[in-house]
């Protein structure tokens, strides 16, 4: 059963990675999105092997299955609470990264940082990096740009536009999900100690049945 759960949280670090990497507007701090994706995988290749190992009724591989796990639990709650401290420590360092990275993204003209811009404004429902007032979203007209405005607008305009800017938008965002790591992975650590000793127990449970035979 704990192999099972372990199998479902990676699942869920994955996605939460995928939805995070969706709409951070291509500013992966750390990498986090790519690292949260590899953890998942790692774990459920690690869980199939405790799978393995319990069928087989294998010692070895279900003490192997068990150590990995217990490695897995010291770096998943280490990682859970430097996500709080960075957090807690870091709001200035983070909101200058993202004004910098916005405004590369607004101030290009490519194809593919308009569309980074249009699904940011879409998705975190905001206008412009410190409003609707900046020539970045005005075309001289008074008009916005189409991503100012909810999808059912025909014409994008100040009153109508989404109020929030997009820097303290996006900085909100990658705090929020910063959190949301690092209770992800504290509880996971949490569920791996719990199939850590499930493990042990399988294992010495096999080896008594051994002893009998």
């Amino acid at each position: 059963m704990g192999r099972h759960y372990i199998q479902i949280c990676a699942v869920a670090l994955i996605a939460l990675a995928v939805v995070y990497r969706t709409q951070n507007a291509g500013l992966d701090l750390m990498s986090i999105s790519s690292y949260a994706i590899a953890v998942g995988v790692l774990i459920a290749l690690i869980a199939f092997f405790g799978c393995c190992g319990a069928i087989r009724e294998s010692s070895c591989m279900l003490t192997t299955y068990a150590g990995i796990l217990l490695a897995l639990f010291i770096i998943q709650a280490v990682l859970g609470i430097l996500a709080f401290v960075a957090i807690r420590n870091g709001e200035d360092q983070l909101l200058e990264e993202v004004t910098n990275h916005l405004l590369n993204v607004y101030n290009s003209t490519s194809q593919d940082n308009q569309d980074i811009r249009d699904s940011l404004q879409r998705n975190l429902k905001c206008c412009g990096l410190t409003g609707t007032s900046e020539s970045f979203v005005q075309n001289g007209t008074g008009v916005l740009i189409s991503s100012c405005c909810s999808s059912d607008v025909t014409t994008c305009t100040a009153s109508v536009a989404y109020t929030d800017n997009c820097k303290d938008a996006l900085s909100d965002f990658l705090q929020n999900s910063f959190k949301v790591i690092g209770i992800v992975a504290i509880v996971f650590a949490l569920v791996e100690i719990v199939g850590a000793i499930f493990s042990f127990y399988i294992r010495n449970n096999i080896r008594r049945k051994g002893e009998y035979v």
